[in-house]
């Protein structure tokens, strides 16, 4: 393989995926690239002489009828054996294309082939580590290739040989230090693509200032805050605002009033309460004020719902702002220490050499993030398979070690981060983050997404004891430590008595922490488990006096636990410390060794502390009338299964506590009133009522008449039925048999699973991508897939009711299958309820109903996202036209009446609304 070689990129439609199950190639796509140019491409159609399935044609175009004329692979096998002969072979997922092709002529009786191949596939994953997809369409897409046709194998090819020659600039543009790293070991690659990536390896490139080399990695040099003060003023009229923000933004008034009240309210003690409606811009609308209020003696805290968003504000809004002004923003986000590498961590597993091939296919990947990432934060990779072993290794713990220690030290991204802090103006991070660690309170604070704080903060504060966890953690420790059959630190430190005698010392506390353990875990199942029959999900929700004989029964042997953990802590966390500090005296074969036990030492940390809190909290659990408790158990067979969980329900104290100290506080969202009021919202922050001075109401600058259609269907699926599932399933396709994207909203997961599985059974299954929440993949897999879509309908539930956007025509389509009332059946909301029925309070009237109003909504709020856009939205739920409350609920909405209609006069009026054709 060189220079001169002549690479054959081929794609195939195919009618499946085996030719030993009768499955034939219906198109070949061959484009032959030589001297980094395209030279010549095939394209041909031919007769499988079987019958190609619904679905291939849906996904191909490809219909019987083209078919007919084409050749069968008996006559053209023979030319297309003769082209490929001498050449290497491209694929993009070679090992599907590769094995098809060659058993195809081996059918035929022509040779299998045997040409070195090339994967497109992970030259891309590695090449471009921060890419969502490596699906050819859309690679394509974000690369700006043209690729007029996807799954056709014409296309297909083309497009993939105009891939390649993008990867292989982009390998020869990195330093040649990761150039080297990524050619060391070519069989971590499929078939030859390592060796590919040899020939075109450039050595002695020079490192450009950027990038600096530090230890094996090439990392980009950090950015330094730079500390300025706005000495501008504030631009007091809307005329002004105006003229500031052209032409980046529109200005609006509404956006003014919001901007006019922050600044103003920059000295108050009292909370301000702003609702924005969607598209008027509240980002802006509060950054703008604040920078000119921000420094680093008081700085601006923006704590926002999601991840997500909070990238989006410090990567896209913040930046944008700053240029517009022409004045530095210096914005640090926090994240827990989780969310980034640990530059040491990972330099010792590159030295393991136990890996397998895609453990070390992901560190070509990280290598290469490396000298592109300014943050270290691995949200950045966007990655789906981020609970590998790997990364359990790699994750930072907040411990940075020393100069002496780490060799990294100085350029630790966490590190960074904190230092950051003291000259950054903008801090931004998210409610659970916000919650569980309070960060800087100097200053101001946003609460952006503010509706969505309270549930939050209650899932954040939440405690579980995992005692299973525990001894499985202690039990990782001790096969460190002594393991018969695998390498141990007993033969590491044998000639060193003083650490062997800790190291017996620390295997005699593990033996007694899992014997504590197994019989606090016996006396749990007998007391509260053994009589239960079911088999699956087993909760056993703890009243008060069941709290008090649990603690009773198990108390003094879980405070003997908790007494024992942080002894054996303490004398095991010596052990890495020994090794950073003698880091040569060690052999590569024990660095698996010390990382594992760092590991496992983290973890039993992270254990060990709702524990101590149940512990120090268990009398005011036992007391108190705020909290709620459970014992849960993932099967009956599974003793070690058994977790205590408890959380606090009544979260406004908290709440007020967390938000008081700062010099002022803005809560703001597109959603906060409930029946035209902000008192319930207020409430569960532990405030009253604002007052006229403290709440401000900005309604949404879209024309909601003229973008959006509001439906309830008076045939409604009935909740109870025995075919209830069925019945959706019947509705949604119906009303989601077209081509507009569709999200379709759910309150239970199991509903949404059995409505899956039918819709799959439907016609609008063989030509629609469905994916569904929990199913096809995580809330954050689908929607990122969602996002990528032109054809796909979206199973979702809790997670998708805000937080997401779709804009123009990424989302034509809600339905919502239910009202969104939370279900009485949980824990937290049945204790809730009982709260407020012995307070003489109506738990429907005070409690549900606003809650599922929000959410309402909100559910909403995700169809309508630009001026351009327009959609329907569609209620399967006859309960918000014939139910007093569902009126109410009704009126939360935006000035649209809904239209009754049934689900087969629904779905032919809003598919011509939209301009769709119905099958």
């Amino acid at each position: 393989m060189n220079t001169d070689t002549i690479y054959a990129v081929i794609d195939l439609e195919t009618t499946g995926t085996s030719v030993n199950s009768g499955d034939r190639v219906i198109q070949i796509g061959i484009a032959l690239i030589q001297s980094g140019q395209i030279i010549q491409t095939v394209s041909q159609l031919i007769n499988p002489d079987r019958d190609v399935p619904r679905r291939i044609q849906q996904l191909t175009a490809i219909t019987p009828k083209m078919l007919v004329t084409a050749p069968y692979f008996e006559e053209i096998g023979p030319v297309l054996s003769a082209m490929l002969k001498d050449t290497v072979i491209v694929a993009h997922n070679i090992n599907f294309d590769y094995p098809f092709l060659s058993a195809e002529f081996e059918r035929i009786g022509l040779p299998a082939l045997d040409n070195p191949g090339i994967d497109t596939v992970e030259l891309a994953q590695v090449l471009l580590p921060t890419t969502g997809s490596y699906r050819l369409v859309d690679l394509t897409s974000m690369l700006g290739i043209e690729h007029d046709n996807p799954h056709r194998a014409d296309s297909d090819a083309v497009s993939t040989a105009k891939l390649l020659l993008n990867l292989t600039k982009r390998f020869q543009h990195l330093p040649s230090h990761t150039q080297a790293q990524l050619t060391a070991h070519p069989e971590i690659f499929l078939r030859e693509t390592g060796q590919y990536l040899k020939v075109y390896e450039q050595k002695n490139r020079v490192l450009p200032d950027s990038l600096q080399q530090v230890g094996r990695f090439i990392l980009r040099r950090p950015l330094n805050l730079v500390d300025t003060i706005n000495h501008a003023a504030y631009p007091q009229t809307d005329d002004q605002k105006r003229q500031l923000l052209k032409p980046t933004y529109r200005f609006r008034k509404a956006q003014g009033k919001m901007m006019d009240a922050i600044y103003a309210h920059a000295e108050s003690d009292t909370p301000l309460f702003i609702e924005a409606g969607t598209g008027m811009g509240k980002s802006l609308g509060y950054l703008l004020p604040y920078a000119y209020l921000a420094s680093p003696q008081h700085k601006l805290v923006i704590t926002t719902a999601t991840l997500v968003l909070q990238d989006q504000l410090v990567n896209q809004t913040i930046p944008a702002l700053a240029e517009t002004l022409h004045q530095e923003l210096p914005t640090v986000t926090l994240k827990g220490a989780s969310h980034y590498l640990d530059l040491h961590q990972f330099d010792l597993t590159l030295a393991q050499t136990t890996q397998n091939r895609l453990t070390r296919l992901l560190q070509l990947k990280l290598l290469v993030w490396l000298t592109q990432t300014r943050t270290g934060d691995l949200d950045e990779l966007r990655l789906t398979n981020d609970q590998s072993a790997l990364f359990a290794q790699i994750r930072h713990t907040g411990h940075f070690g020393s100069p002496e220690t780490n060799p990294y030290f100085a350029v630790d991204f966490y590190g960074q981060i904190q230092n950051q802090l003291k000259q950054a103006h903008i801090v931004v991070t998210n409610h659970a983050y916000f919650v569980r660690h309070q960060p800087e309170k100097m200053g101001y604070l946003v609460v952006d997404e503010a509706h969505q704080l309270p549930d939050v903060a209650v899932s954040a504060l939440a405690q579980t004891v995992d005692l299973g966890g525990i001894k499985r953690a202690m039990e990782q420790i001790k096969k460190v430590i002594s393991h018969p059959e695998q390498p141990q630190l007993m033969t590491t430190y044998a000639n060193d008595q003083v650490i062997s005698y800790q190291l017996r010392s620390i295997i005699t506390s593990v033996e007694e922490g899992s014997a504590i353990i197994d019989n606090v875990m016996g006396k749990l199942y007998r007391h509260f488990f053994k009589q239960m029959r079911r088999q699956n999900a087993l909760v056993q929700p703890l009243s008060q006096n069941a709290l008090r004989e649990l603690y009773a029964q198990v108390g003094e042997e879980l405070e003997r636990l908790a007494q024992l953990i942080p002894q054996l802590l303490t004398l095991a966390n010596q052990l890495p410390t020994d090794f950073h500090r003698r880091l040569n005296y060690f052999v590569k074969s024990d660095y698996q060794l010390f990382q594992s036990l760092e590991a496992h030492l983290n973890q039993l940390t992270n254990l060990l502390e709702p524990l101590q809190a149940f512990i120090a909290s268990h009398e005011t659990l036992i007391q108190g009338s705020s909290q709620v408790s459970r014992l849960t158990m993932r099967h009956i067979d599974d003793i070690f299964s058994i977790k205590l969980h408890w959380q606090n329900f009544v979260i406004a104290p908290t709440l007020k506590t967390l938000l008081s100290p700062y010099q002022s506080v803005v809560l703001t969202s597109a959603t906060l009133q409930v029946d035209r009021s902000f008192d319930f919202f207020a409430s569960q922050l532990g405030y009253p009522a604002p007052d006229e001075d403290h709440q401000l109401k900005l309604r949404s600058p879209f024309h909601y008449k003229q973008q959006a259609q509001f439906f309830v269907a008076s045939d409604s699926p009935q909740v109870g039925s025995d075919d209830y599932a069925t019945q959706l399933a019947n509705a949604i396709n119906q009303l989601a048999d077209d081509e507009a994207q569709t999200l379709v909203l759910f309150n239970s997961l199991s509903t949404l699973e059995a409505v899956y599985h039918r819709l799959n059974q439907l016609p609008i299954g063989a030509h629609r991508e469905i994916l569904a929440q929990g199913v096809t993949g995580s809330a954050e897999k689908i929607a990122k897939r969602f996002a990528l879509g032109q054809n796909s309908v979206l199973l979702g539930a809790a997670s998708f009711f805000e937080g997401i956007d779709y804009p123009d025509r990424l989302l034509e389509r809600i339905i919502l299958t239910r009202l969104p009332f939370d279900s009485p059946d949980q824990p937290d909301v049945k204790a809730r309820y009982a709260q407020l029925t012995a307070a003489h309070q109506n738990p429907f009237q005070v409690d549900a109903l606003p809650r599922a109003t929000m959410r309402l909504r909100q559910s909403f709020g995700r169809l309508i996202r630009r001026p351009t856009d327009k959609g329907v939205f569609i209620v399967l739920d006859d309960r918000l036209i014939n139910n007093g409350y569902g009126k109410k609920m009704q009126k939360a909405l935006p000035n649209l009446k809904p239209m009754v209609l049934d689900i087969a006069t629904i779905a032919d009026y809003q598919a011509d609304w939209l301009g769709q054709d119905k099958e």
